[in-house]
């Protein structure tokens, strides 16, 4: 239904575009922004400040809004035969956006990934994943919400902040043919020689001490489920990186590289135990 990658929550990312000569985020002497971009793909279609459009394929602008058509992303789940369970999203059809003002810098948040799927997808994971049933004990709830709208969340143990354990992750903006057209524009307007452009690395995956977990929750809206969530959070560790203006300070997204393809490596097991625990907090 919705998929949303917050790139601009990387510090790494950040840095690794400053060092190739892009002023990042804004330049105040020249007006020139640079923003990392959102890679967001939405069933519903979007409808946003034009300022806050950074590429599209089709767009239709009306006075001071872009309005961005029904667009199509998917999401594979693969079985290892160890037992984990491989969550491939696949972004087909997408806009990049900036974000808008916030009051918690992203760099701060700890979710930055997050994907949509309806409520119909929840009996069809768990027929596909029965023979990883296991307890489920150790596992609890969170919730948050309003105006009759609640998103409940599993976690395991003392992950409240987390959700279930990530054993790996691969999230980027390489091969993304919105991605390059937009670097390869900022890249003229910043001055900055287009060959640098094949060396840069805009992915990220985890590192052996990220501390990183997966949301899986349900969404009720007045009593009634109608999505499933999967939310990518890092907590820790804690970096700095040099900024245009001074020092920057936030959490890690992870280590740069070169990313092929999009995945989340869960067990399967905890999977299921966070699907079955969740749905039972309003029967």
């Amino acid at each position: 239904m919705r998929m949303n990658v917050f790139f601009p929550s990387s510090l790494e990312i950040q840095e690794e575009l400053l060092k190739a000569g892009f002023k990042v985020p804004y330049d105040k002497e020249t007006g020139r922004k640079t923003p990392v971009p959102v890679v967001s793909s939405s069933m519903e279609g979007r409808k946003l400040r034009r300022g806050r459009l950074l590429k599209a394929k089709d767009v239709e602008m009306k006075d001071k809004f872009a309005v961005i058509p029904e667009e199509r992303a998917l999401i594979e789940f693969e079985v290892t035969e160890k037992g984990f369970l491989v969550i491939r999203p696949k972004p087909l059809e997408y806009h990049l956006e900036e974000l808008g003002f916030l009051s918690v810098p992203p760099r701060l948040w700890g979710t930055w990934a997050s994907f949509s799927l309806p409520f119909s997808a929840y009996d069809v994971l768990l027929s596909g994943l029965e023979e990883f049933k296991e307890d489920e004990k150790g596992f609890y709830t969170a919730s948050k919400g309003s105006r009759g709208r609640i998103e409940v969340y599993a976690y395991k143990g003392k992950r409240k902040d987390l959700g279930i354990p990530v054993f790996s992750y691969s999230l980027g903006l390489h091969g993304l043919t919105l991605a390059e057209e937009y670097l390869r524009e900022k890249a003229e307007e910043n001055s900055v020689p287009e060959e640098r452009l094949r060396y840069l690395k805009l992915g990220l995956r985890k590192r052996k001490e990220t501390r990183a977990g997966l949301r899986v929750g349900i969404v009720w809206e007045n009593g009634t489920p109608v999505e499933v969530t999967l939310k990518l959070s890092t907590t820790e560790p804690r970096i700095k990186i040099q900024g245009l203006y001074g020092e920057l300070a936030g959490k890690s997204r992870g280590e740069v590289t070169r990313v092929d393809d999009w995945h989340i490596v869960v067990h399967a097991s905890d999977f299921v135990a966070a699907l079955e625990t969740v749905r039972r907090t309003f029967g």
